[in-house]
């Protein structure tokens, strides 16, 4: 019980240093605070760096919104020519696809007229060739019919060669009367054969040829 009131000084005191520490630490907090609150103060811009920061910031606005209207903008523009892109390949493909059919309907008109061309030149060949066949007909009897009249002649002129043997025989005193007068009937018969058999030469230069066009010859 003596020592009681020791131990309970002991107690103030020691609760007196924390209050005194902890009193140091609150100023010394408070100060540190005070501190940063000045150095904040003396640190924070003026009005007139206030406004100048804030014209930067519009200026900086503008310029953002300008570059994102020239961005919006150059999207546009890229839009529509990507659409006259589009429009303009459509069209490239009409325009192939035109050439195409005119190249076909001209192939088709090439082809349509060749093939009439050889059918016209194989008519006029096939006509020129039956003309050709007709005069050469022609031409085959008219030379036929010359032999006939060359052998008529021959006939002619060897009974008539043995008609003139017969007549000295007869004026030399042979008895041919007979034979005399059945070779001049054979005569007057030959004489007539001949001229029903008789060809003029010039007939053939009056036969009526068909014209032959250099076309007709020196194409295939």
């Amino acid at each position: 019980m003596v020592q009681a009131p020791f131990f309970g000084a002991h107690a103030r005191e020691h609760a007196y240093v924390r209050m005194v520490v902890a009193n140091a630490k609150a100023m010394k907090a408070s100060n540190d605070y005070a501190a940063l609150m000045e150095g904040r103060l003396t640190n924070f811009p003026s009005k007139e760096e206030i406004a100048v920061h804030l014209l930067t910031i519009q200026q900086l606005r503008g310029e953002l919104d300008t570059v994102r209207e020239a961005e919006r903008q150059r999207e546009v523009d890229f839009e529509e020519w990507r659409k006259k892109l589009a429009a303009a390949e459509a069209e490239k493909v009409v325009a192939q696809s035109d050439l195409n059919s005119m190249e076909e309907k001209y192939r088709r008109e090439i082809e349509g007229r060749d093939r009439k061309a050889r059918k016209d030149l194989h008519l006029a060949r096939v006509s020129l060739a039956k003309e050709y066949e007709g005069v050469l007909a022609v031409i085959r009897g008219k030379l036929e019919q010359k032999k006939k009249e060359t052998a008529a002649e021959i006939l002619l002129q060897e009974t008539r060669a043995r008609i003139e043997a017969l007549t000295k025989y007869n004026e030399g005193g042979f008895k041919l009367e007979a034979e005399l007068e059945r070779l001049k009937d054979l005569e007057v018969s030959l004489d007539v054969d001949y001229g029903l058999a008789l060809v003029s030469d010039l007939y053939l230069g009056r036969l009526d040829l068909p014209e032959i066009s250099g076309d007709s010859v020196n194409q295939d």
